[in-house]
């Protein structure tokens, strides 16, 4: 999928600038032959993702009333196949999707949402007056897609929203994300068939200058619990930095993240974190520093940004060496790293950022075992 946008206008003292509307495309890339074909230009979808059954797209759409459609159809014909599968009662962004490969076969959704202080969903209606700022607050929301059949025999089925309706994650926690910009962006939480995962500010440390930035677990196993587990604090041993970017290996099982070692050093570079077995996660956990066979015991890099190899196994990332951004490939294992990473991009051939590459290995989702 791909999204792209045009805009035109002009000025200069004795002209008047004129805002022309913005055009947005939604397109669907073939990679082996390079073409492509418009799924909408409608400036109402956004976040069109796949959904993991055969050519089937999920994306949501914006409402007049301020709420937002959850839709659901088909990469390349859309106006033959495509229906809405439910509705949030509020601004939604940052769309989340893991199939669950249980007995229904559900796949879980997760969004963020405008919050209240009271931990419903904020919309603001024709006639209400605007909440202040301090009573609305961003919180995760999840809940499950379910396949159901829409006609008597059963032979047309659809994704559904799941009737127990949206969950709130971040209830009573007195925690925000994603971070309210410009610290959030769409990589402040994750979710997989092992819960959520989100980057938050520490409410009992810091400092207003220099806050605490952690990342929270949540275990989840259905997303449909009736109890909300409460967040988990993921505290490294000798780590007091900045957490950033928190991402799920492909099953589930291990989490991989950004921290900075030192509090208040801006020029602290960030380590790759990576917790196995994330479901027997508790409380502090100790990690090795990437080794290598160079005088530092660290790499001398700073990875800004970096996604799972499809088998995660391995982990490419993202980091600036002398001035050029370069993509690197390192096993996820960090203690079996024996020597320093080196480049697999060119000076000349360097994505600007790996969620290119991201793109391509979220599309589509596995199959069933």
């Amino acid at each position: 999928m791909s999204n792209r946008s045009n805009s035109t206008g002009s000025s200069s003292k004795s002209q008047t600038a004129v805002e022309l509307p913005i055009s947005k495309e939604t397109r669907v890339l073939n990679l082996k032959t390079g073409t492509s074909i418009l799924f909408s230009k409608d400036p109402s979808d956004r976040e069109v993702k796949w959904l993991g059954i055969e050519d089937d797209v999920i994306w949501l759409k914006d409402t007049a009333s301020g709420a937002t459609e959850v839709w659901v159809g088909d990469a390349a014909e859309r106006e033959k196949r495509s229906y809405c599968a439910g509705k949030i009662a509020s601004y939604a962004f940052h769309l989340k999707l893991k199939r669950l490969f249980n007995e229904h076969d559900d796949i879980a959704i997760a969004v963020a949402c405008p919050t209240t202080s009271t931990g419903g969903m904020y919309t603001l209606k024709q006639g209400e007056d605007v909440v202040a700022e301090d009573e609305v607050t961003n919180a995760i929301w999840y809940t499950t897609l379910r396949k159901k059949p829409v006609t008597e025999d059963g032979t047309e089925a659809r994704y559904i929203i799941s009737p127990t309706k949206w969950a709130n994650a971040l209830r009573g926690t007195g925690l925000e994300s994603p971070m309210p910009s410009p610290l959030g962006s769409m990589h402040d939480f994750d979710i997989s068939s092992s819960g959520i995962v989100f980057l938050s500010k520490d409410t009992t440390g810091g400092s207003p200058n220099f806050p605490s930035i952690n990342v929270y677990y949540i275990p989840l196993k259905t997303f449909t619990e009736v109890s909300r587990p409460r967040p988990q604090i993921i505290r490294v041993k000798d780590y007091e930095g900045r957490s950033s970017h928190p991402v799920f290996s492909p099953n589930g099982g291990s989490v991989a993240f950004l921290k900075k070692q030192h509090p208040i050093d801006q020029n602290d570079r960030n380590r790759i974190i990576v917790i196995n077995r994330i479901r027997d996660f508790r409380a502090y956990v100790t990690v090795d520093d990437m080794p290598t066979q160079q005088s530092e015991k660290s790499w001398h890099l700073s990875p800004f940004t970096f996604s799972w190899s499809d088998n995660g196994t391995e982990l490419y990332v993202v980091a600036v060496d002398h001035g050029i951004r370069r993509l690197f490939k390192i096993p996820a294992a960090l203690s079996s790293i024996k020597k320093e990473p080196e480049p697999i991009t060119s000076e000349s051939n360097t994505p600007a950022d790996v969620r290119h590459l991201r793109m391509v290995f979220s599309a589509p989702m596995e199959a069933r075992p």
